[in-house]
C-alpha cells in the first residue's frame, strides 16, 4: 500500500494522519508496540502478533490508540477499535472526495483488503494514481484491487512493475497471492519465500507461513 521509508508517500500529510499505536501485554508483564506506520485497522492484531513472536505468553491487548482496553472482553475491544475505524473511514472519504490522493490510496487498499465496495476502490485508486501515476505503494493498491475482483492477469502485470520498484514484503506478497489465484504454485512459493526474507510484520509473516504450510500440505490457503 505505502511506500517506504526511503521514498516520497503519494501524501506525506494523509500519511502522519493516519499514524495509529496499538500495546500488548503478556503474563509476564511485557509490552509489545505497534505503530506509529500500523493504521487502526492493523495495529491491535500486529501488537499482539509482535507478543507472540517474541514468545510471550497470554498475549493480549491493552491499548488501542489512546484507549486503555485492559480488562475489557473482546466484543469490547472490537468496538473500541470499530469507533476509531469508523473516524478513520469518515476522514479519509472527505480528504479523498478533496482531491487528497494519500486519502483515496489508503480508502481503496481499506477496501480491497476487505474485498468490499471494490468498484469504489478501484476509482479511488484511479484518482490517486493520477496524482503520481508511478508511485509504487499506489500501484501496489491498484494491482490489489484487481486481484480481488478476479482480473488476476491484470493484477500480474501491475505486481511485477510494482516489485521491479520496490520488492517490500508486502508487494512480494501479494503478488504471491495473485499467482497463487492463477494457480502457479511453484511462482506462489518462490515468491513467499522472498517475502519472508524480506523482513515482514509480525502479522503478515505468519500469514505468508500459513500459506506455505497449506503449499506444502498440497493445498492453496484461503485467500
Amino acid at each position: 500500500m505505502f511506500a517506504s521509508p526511503a521514498e516520497k508517500p503519494v501524501d506525506e500529510r494523509y500519511r502522519a494522519m493516519i499514524d495509529f499505536k496499538a500495546l500488548s501485554r503478556d503474563d509476564a508483564g511485557i509490552d509489545y508496540a505497534a505503530g506509529p506506520s500500523a493504521t487502526v485497522l492493523g495495529a491491535v492484531e500486529e501488537a499482539v502478533a509482535l507478543c507472540q513472536e517474541k514468545g510471550g505468553q497470554g498475549c493480549k491487548a491493552v491499548r488501542v490508540g489512546l484507549t486503555y482496553v485492559d480488562g475489557l472482553d473482546v466484543d469490547s475491544i472490537k468496538s473500541v477499535m470499530e469507533g476509531y475505524q469508523n473516524t478513520m473511514l469518515a476522514e479519509a472519504m472527505q480528504a479523498a472526495n478533496a482531491g487528497n490522493a494519500g486519502a483515496a490510496n489508503w480508502l481503496a487498499f481499506h477496501y480491497a483488503t476487505r474485498g468490499e465496495n471494490l468498484a469504489e476502490a478501484e476509482r479511488l485508486i484511479k484518482r490517486a494514481l493520477q496524482v503520481a501515476p508511478n508511485d509504487p505503494g499506489a500501484l501496489d493498491t491498484y494491482g490489489l484491487v484487481l486481484y480481488k475482483q478476479g482480473k488476476y492477469q491484470e493484477a500480474e502485470d501491475v505486481f511485477v512493475t510494482v516489485n521491479k520498484a520496490m520488492p517490500t514484503a508486502e508487494h512480494i506478497a501479494h503478488f504471491a497471492d495473485n499467482a497463487l489465484a492463477m494457480g502457479k504454485t511453484d511462482m506462489a512459493r518462490a515468491a513467499y519465500q522472498r517475502a519472508l526474507a524480506a523482513q515482514p510484520s509480525a502479522v503478515l509473516s505468519q500469514e505468508i507461513q500459513k500459506r506455505l504450510l497449506a503449499l506444502d500440505l498440497g493445498g492453496a490457503a484461503k485467500q
